[in-house]
């Protein structure tokens, strides 16, 4: 019998099984209360000039962990303000709540231009941040309103090491082409998330916070309509890293230069954008938090090993995921769902291989 460790707020516990029991190791899980997402929240961050890339490669780091990753230095040729608010009292809002927004998040530049421009979301309970759409004359000045066909899921609620996702939407925008005049586009957007790394970042002014590391790719097809409907002309791609901090949300956001494939990992030819939070006001996000998972332990039979833990207040069902391996982007799989306290695995036996689960609680 082996118990693990509770993570800190995302209702999941991890423990490995083996002849002799062995306890794995537990990363961070951030979970919708980390995010900003409440009314009045707000938090400030350096970032560069538009106009300018930044060498990160030294900044990166590895995939795995634990690691800590130095933000505490970099351009601050910009400063952002991001604010939520309601979405109907955010620009064109009333377009963003037909379709089911319910925060609007006003970006602004607070040091330079005061431009602004705004994302539209929900924080579903189950399925976590949800966008529909933006309003961003930096973006399209002729069109600076984009409504997605259908909600994206952007950042899932829990979150945690080795975790993967993906999401797919449409929208349309103005193209203005120098000299020819403006042309519908039509933009199919996909993202490919994974959760590749974990451990410490370093922000000014607010020392070091525990984080997990997003890795996500972002495809974009592009169609323009020149007067016989929408015909493609190509497909461009961007590559995104997130550090995703406890309490903090998005503490660290790296985004590359487009390009016509996929951009490598370490992006030797620099970033165009490096955002690092350094300023953050975040009340209200923890009043909803769930407790987390508590009693958990393996008992170990001939034939199966019983999981079990200890039934709480406020939690309606319990999802068990299992993987044979912690090295690396760990895949994990899912074992079952209940809303008792325990599951059997029937592959798990004395002699079977290391099998580690987690626990994972929903309100």
């Amino acid at each position: 019998m082996s118990i693990g460790s509770a993570f800190r707020g995302a209702l999941a516990c991890a423990a490995a099984l083996v002849a002799g029991a062995t306890v794995a190791s537990a990363q961070i899980t951030i979970t919708s209360a980390d995010m900003f997402n409440q009314v009045g929240q707000y938090y400030l961050a350096y970032a560069n000039y538009s106009s300018n890339t930044v060498s990160v490669s030294s900044m990166l780091g590895t995939t795995g962990g634990p690691q800590a990753w130095d933000f505490s230095g970099g351009p601050q040729d910009v400063t952002y303000r991001f604010d939520y608010l309601a979405a109907a009292n955010g620009k064109s809002g009333a377009d963003f709540v037909s379709v089911g927004a319910q925060i609007a998040e006003l970006k602004t530049d607070v040091a330079n231009t005061n431009d602004q421009s705004w994302l539209y979301f929900k924080q579903d309970p189950l399925k976590g941040r949800i966008d529909y759409g933006f309003w961003d004359p930096s973006f399209s000045a002729a069109q600076p309103e984009s409504v997605f066909t259908n909600g994206l899921q952007d950042f899932p609620s829990p979150i945690h090491y080795g975790d993967s996702w993906s999401g797919t939407t449409v929208f349309y925008s103005i193209y203005t082409y120098p000299g020819l005049g403006d042309f519908p586009e039509q933009l199919t957007y996909t993202s490919t998330d994974t959760v590749d790394a974990y451990g410490y970042v370093t922000l000014p002014s607010l020392g070091f916070l525990e984080c997990l590391r997003v890795h996500e790719v972002v495809e974009y097809d592009v169609a323009l309509d020149l007067g016989d409907g929408y015909e493609s002309i190509g497909t461009e791609y961007i590559l995104n890293y997130y550090w995703l901090a406890a309490e903090h949300g998005i503490a660290v956001q790296i985004n590359s230069t487009q390009s016509d494939s996929v951009p490598p990992d370490k992006l030797p030819g620099g970033a165009a954008a490096l955002v690092r939070m350094f300023q953050a006001n975040h009340t209200g996000s923890t009043t909803n938090a769930p407790p987390a998972i508590q009693g958990f332990k393996i008992t170990l039979g001939k034939t199966a090993a019983l999981l079990q833990w200890t039934l709480q207040t406020g939690i309606s069902s319990y999802r068990v995921d299992y993987t044979t391996n912690l090295a690396g982007t760990i895949n994990w799989q899912v074992l079952g769902s209940t809303s008792s306290n325990f599951v059997l695995d029937p592959a798990a036996t004395p002699t079977a291989p290391a099998r580690y689960y987690r626990v994972v609680g929903t309100p």
